[in-house]
Protein backbone atom coordinates (compact mmCIF):
# COMPACT_ATOMS: atom_id res chain seq x y z
CA UNK A 1 0.00 0.00 0.00
CA UNK A 2 1.18 3.02 -1.28
CA UNK A 3 1.44 6.64 1.39
CA UNK A 4 0.36 10.00 -0.73
CA UNK A 5 -0.10 13.49 1.05
CA UNK A 6 -3.40 13.56 -0.27
CA UNK A 7 -6.14 11.41 -1.55
CA UNK A 8 -6.62 10.91 -5.48
CA UNK A 9 -8.87 12.05 -7.70
CA UNK A 10 -11.23 9.08 -7.54
CA UNK A 11 -11.14 8.48 -3.66
CA UNK A 12 -12.23 12.16 -3.64
CA UNK A 13 -14.97 10.95 -6.24
CA UNK A 14 -15.89 8.15 -4.54
CA UNK A 15 -15.97 9.24 -1.60
CA UNK A 16 -18.37 12.33 -2.23
CA UNK A 17 -20.34 9.82 -3.93
CA UNK A 18 -20.98 7.70 -1.11
CA UNK A 19 -22.20 10.86 1.02
CA UNK A 20 -24.90 11.59 -1.58
CA UNK A 21 -25.76 7.88 -1.85
CA UNK A 22 -25.99 7.88 1.73
CA UNK A 23 -27.65 11.19 2.38
CA UNK A 24 -30.56 10.31 -0.37
CA UNK A 25 -31.53 7.14 0.80
CA UNK A 26 -31.13 8.08 4.85
CA UNK A 27 -34.10 10.44 3.26
CA UNK A 28 -35.62 8.71 1.03
CA UNK A 29 -36.11 5.68 3.00
CA UNK A 30 -40.35 6.47 4.62
CA UNK A 31 -42.35 3.48 4.17
CA UNK A 32 -39.67 1.22 3.52
CA UNK A 33 -40.86 -1.41 5.65
CA UNK A 34 -44.03 -1.25 4.35
CA UNK A 35 -42.86 -1.41 0.63
CA UNK A 36 -40.66 -4.45 1.55
CA UNK A 37 -43.39 -6.31 3.25
CA UNK A 38 -45.87 -5.81 0.23
CA UNK A 39 -42.78 -6.57 -2.33
CA UNK A 40 -42.31 -9.91 0.03
CA UNK A 41 -45.71 -10.42 0.07
CA UNK A 42 -46.17 -9.57 -3.49
CA UNK A 43 -43.00 -9.98 -5.77
CA UNK A 44 -44.28 -6.16 -6.74
CA UNK A 45 -43.11 -3.02 -5.84
CA UNK A 46 -44.94 -0.12 -7.14
CA UNK A 47 -43.67 2.65 -4.99
CA UNK A 48 -40.42 4.90 -6.51
CA UNK A 49 -39.66 5.44 -3.32
CA UNK A 50 -38.79 2.11 -2.53
CA UNK A 51 -37.48 1.52 -6.39
CA UNK A 52 -35.34 4.91 -5.82
CA UNK A 53 -34.07 3.37 -2.47
CA UNK A 54 -32.82 -0.16 -3.49
CA UNK A 55 -31.14 1.33 -6.94
CA UNK A 56 -29.28 4.02 -5.01
CA UNK A 57 -28.24 1.39 -2.08
CA UNK A 58 -27.17 -1.15 -4.09
CA UNK A 59 -25.13 1.99 -5.64
CA UNK A 60 -23.62 2.86 -2.51
CA UNK A 61 -22.73 -0.77 -2.04
CA UNK A 62 -21.09 -0.90 -5.07
CA UNK A 63 -19.30 2.51 -5.15
CA UNK A 64 -18.54 1.35 -1.51
CA UNK A 65 -16.63 -1.85 -2.48
CA UNK A 66 -14.45 -0.12 -5.33
CA UNK A 67 -13.72 2.90 -2.35
CA UNK A 68 -12.02 0.23 -0.44
CA UNK A 69 -10.26 -1.56 -3.34
CA UNK A 70 -9.10 1.90 -4.61
CA UNK A 71 -7.82 2.55 -0.94
CA UNK A 72 -6.20 -1.07 -0.84
CA UNK A 73 -4.58 -0.17 -3.95
CA UNK A 74 -3.65 3.68 -3.70
CA UNK A 75 -3.20 3.60 0.26
CA UNK A 76 -4.31 6.81 1.97
CA UNK A 77 -2.59 10.02 3.13
CA UNK A 78 -0.82 9.29 6.50
CA UNK A 79 -2.43 11.04 9.47
CA UNK A 80 -0.68 14.19 10.76
CA UNK A 81 0.84 13.41 14.30
CA UNK A 82 -2.19 13.11 16.67
CA UNK A 83 -1.67 14.67 20.25
CA UNK A 84 -2.11 11.56 21.67
CA UNK A 85 -1.41 7.99 20.49
CA UNK A 86 -5.76 7.03 21.81
CA UNK A 87 -6.58 9.67 19.08
CA UNK A 88 -4.75 7.70 16.74
CA UNK A 89 -6.52 4.24 17.62
CA UNK A 90 -9.71 5.51 17.66
CA UNK A 91 -9.33 7.11 13.90
CA UNK A 92 -8.17 3.95 12.79
CA UNK A 93 -11.25 2.35 14.77
CA UNK A 94 -13.50 4.70 13.16
CA UNK A 95 -12.45 4.74 9.76
CA UNK A 96 -12.24 0.73 9.75
CA UNK A 97 -15.68 0.81 11.35
CA UNK A 98 -17.22 3.09 9.12
CA UNK A 99 -16.04 1.27 5.80
CA UNK A 100 -17.29 -1.96 7.38
CA UNK A 101 -20.99 -0.29 8.37
CA UNK A 102 -20.96 1.52 4.97
CA UNK A 103 -20.64 -1.98 3.39
CA UNK A 104 -22.98 -4.31 5.59
CA UNK A 105 -25.54 -1.51 5.94
CA UNK A 106 -26.58 -1.69 2.21
CA UNK A 107 -25.78 -5.58 1.78
CA UNK A 108 -28.36 -6.22 4.62
CA UNK A 109 -30.91 -3.82 2.92
CA UNK A 110 -29.97 -5.99 -0.34
CA UNK A 111 -30.44 -9.04 1.40
CA UNK A 112 -33.55 -8.25 3.38
CA UNK A 113 -34.83 -7.06 0.09
CA UNK A 114 -33.67 -9.47 -2.72
CA UNK A 115 -33.50 -12.53 -0.54
CA UNK A 116 -36.31 -12.20 1.53
CA UNK A 117 -34.45 -12.58 4.57
CA UNK A 118 -36.66 -10.65 7.12
CA UNK A 119 -34.23 -10.08 9.86
CA UNK A 120 -32.18 -8.67 7.60
CA UNK A 121 -34.29 -6.16 7.20
CA UNK A 122 -33.65 -4.97 10.69
CA UNK A 123 -30.21 -5.61 11.14
CA UNK A 124 -29.88 -3.02 8.48
CA UNK A 125 -32.13 -0.40 10.28
CA UNK A 126 -30.05 -0.65 13.39
CA UNK A 127 -26.85 -0.69 10.86
CA UNK A 128 -28.07 2.78 9.21
CA UNK A 129 -28.15 3.97 12.95
CA UNK A 130 -24.47 2.96 13.88
CA UNK A 131 -23.49 4.54 10.74
CA UNK A 132 -24.95 7.68 11.14
CA UNK A 133 -22.92 7.59 14.65
CA UNK A 134 -19.76 6.60 12.79
CA UNK A 135 -20.57 9.85 10.31
CA UNK A 136 -20.89 11.93 13.32
CA UNK A 137 -18.35 11.04 14.95
CA UNK A 138 -15.83 11.30 11.60
CA UNK A 139 -17.12 14.76 11.00
CA UNK A 140 -16.86 15.98 14.67
CA UNK A 141 -12.96 14.99 14.40
CA UNK A 142 -12.71 16.24 11.03
CA UNK A 143 -13.58 19.41 12.13
CA UNK A 144 -11.57 19.21 15.31
CA UNK A 145 -8.41 18.53 13.17
CA UNK A 146 -9.38 21.92 11.10
CA UNK A 147 -10.50 24.26 13.34
CA UNK A 148 -8.96 23.46 16.67
CA UNK A 149 -5.39 21.55 15.54
CA UNK A 150 -5.44 23.48 12.34
CA UNK A 151 -3.56 21.10 10.47
CA UNK A 152 -5.27 21.38 7.25
CA UNK A 153 -6.89 17.64 7.44
CA UNK A 154 -9.97 18.62 5.47
CA UNK A 155 -7.88 19.49 2.32
CA UNK A 156 -7.15 15.88 1.55
CA UNK A 157 -10.80 15.21 1.12
CA UNK A 158 -11.64 18.39 -0.29
CA UNK A 159 -12.68 18.43 -3.88
CA UNK A 160 -11.19 20.34 -6.83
Amino acid sequence: MKISQSYSGLQKILHWAVVLTFAFNYVVSDGMGRALRTFTETGVNDSTTAKLHVIVGVTTLVLMILRLLVRLIQGAPALPPAPHPLMEKAAHGVHFLLYAAMIATPAAGGAAWFLGIHDAGDVHEVLVNLTILLIVAHVAAALYHQFILKDNLLKRMAPH
